[in-house]
């Protein structure tokens, strides 16, 4: 196996993660629905069949725990805590959309390094 095939292999790999993380997004948008009043900010498994969640019901969060058999309110967040959740949220959210500009600028590097290739290949093609 030689450089460009192993290279193909891992820009093919890196596609396919990409693709799946971006299907993965819009599943859990259709699964949410398109509620504005309720939405579920983030959940943790804690078991097979148990879950806690933050979930948001307009201007209030609460901690909540999820079985199959029952949905319990364990807490409601203050205001402080409130604010420190959002802040964390929109936080997460500047990280992922910085993660995706490192990955455009790797995939343009990547591009910037193919037509090289192919340019350098030429040349002895023409000896």
């Amino acid at each position: 196996m030689d450089l460009s095939q192993i290279s193909q292999m891992v820009a093919a790999l890196l596609f396919i993660i990409v693709l799946a993380n971006y299907l993965l997004k819009k599943l859990n948008k259709l699964n949410q629905g398109n509620s504005k009043a309720i939405k579920i900010i983030e959940r943790v498994p804690v078991s097979k069949n148990s879950s806690l969640c933050i979930v948001q019901v307009g201007n209030q969060y609460f901690l909540m725990s999820f079985t199959d058999q029952s949905s319990e309110v364990i807490k409601e967040f203050s205001q402080q805590e409130k604010e420190d959740l959002q802040q964390r949220i929109h936080q997460q959210n500047v990280t992922t959309k910085e993660k995706t500009d490192v990955i455009k600028l790797t995939n343009g590097f990547k591009n910037a390094l193919n037509k090289l290739k192919s340019k350098y290949n030429d040349s002895f093609k023409d000896d």
